[in-house]
């Protein structure tokens, strides 16, 4: 809505609505599969490395083309059902790529210094909102909420597109809502033993707080301890050009 750190909790961006997406989905995938990419029903791990590599994903967070080109396929879903400028190879249907590990000789495209390079593309000015997938893979349990103090996560904002979240109710963006982390909220097909919980969050930037209620789930949250929030929300104590900040927070 795309929030301990299971890598694949960062790394699952999805591609309907209704439900929303992290705008910090993955930062810097892992050479080799995350132990737990198999719970989740997600493309090759190394062909979805290859490919994200090979868009200089790293490059384009908080932008349209990261949301739409830089997360990984769920299995069997063809690349060509996302737009050209996805495919890092046109003649390829799944946008085969030639990568290997790094080990064995340099890369012939080293990162670019992003401050010099007048090529390297510029972030957008305004982060873009992203929203939840309607495709979600069964998770464990939810966890209890418990009331102690969470940290080390980040805020990031969505939009709730008229649909409903996973706990199953329509919002509009100026409610105080938020989708939590997948692996807090559980199975994404059931509503949360969370959905209805209230959580008092805190912009450790400038100490400005809300409180919102758990709505939904986010499977593109960085780790379990951050938290996607609706616009409506995220505005109480940052502002949407910031599009992320730093937050610690608790059950209330």
């Amino acid at each position: 809505m795309f929030a301990s750190l299971p890598l694949v909790s960062f790394l699952l961006a999805t591609v309907a609505l209704p439900f929303a997406q992290a705008l910090a989905v993955p930062r810097s995938p892992e050479p080799s599969e995350p132990a737990d990419w198999g719970k989740f029903n997600l493309e090759d791990y190394d062909t979805y490395h290859c490919r994200y590599m090979a868009l200089d994903c790293e490059y384009k967070h908080n932008t349209a083309f990261f949301n739409t080109c830089c997360t990984p396929l769920n299995a069997g879903q063809s690349l060509s059902s996302r737009p050209e400028e996805c495919n890092p190879d046109p003649t390829g249907e799944n946008g085969t790529c030639d990568c290997d590990d790094g080990e064995d000789e340099p890369s012939s495209n080293p990162p670019a210094n992003i401050e010099n390079d007048p090529t390297t593309p510029a972030p957008s000015s305004t982060p873009t909102p992203t929203t939840h997938s309607s495709t979600k893979a069964p998770t464990t349990t939810a966890s209890p909420p418990s009331s102690s103090q969470n940290s080390g996560g980040v805020a990031t904002f969505f939009y709730q597109n008229g649909v409903a979240g996973a706990c199953g109710t329509v919002h509009q963006d100026s409610d105080f809502i938020a989708a939590i982390d997948q692996d807090r909220y559980g199975n994404s097909g059931n509503a949360s033993p969370l959905c209805g919980k209230q959580v008092r969050i805190t912009n450790t930037n400038n100490q400005k707080s809300v409180t919102v209620t758990i709505a939904d789930d986010c499977p593109t949250c960085i780790n379990s301890n951050s938290i996607d929030l609706s616009v409506g929300a995220f505005t109480q104590i940052a502002t949407e050009e910031e599009g992320e900040v730093p937050i610690k927070w608790q059950f209330v």
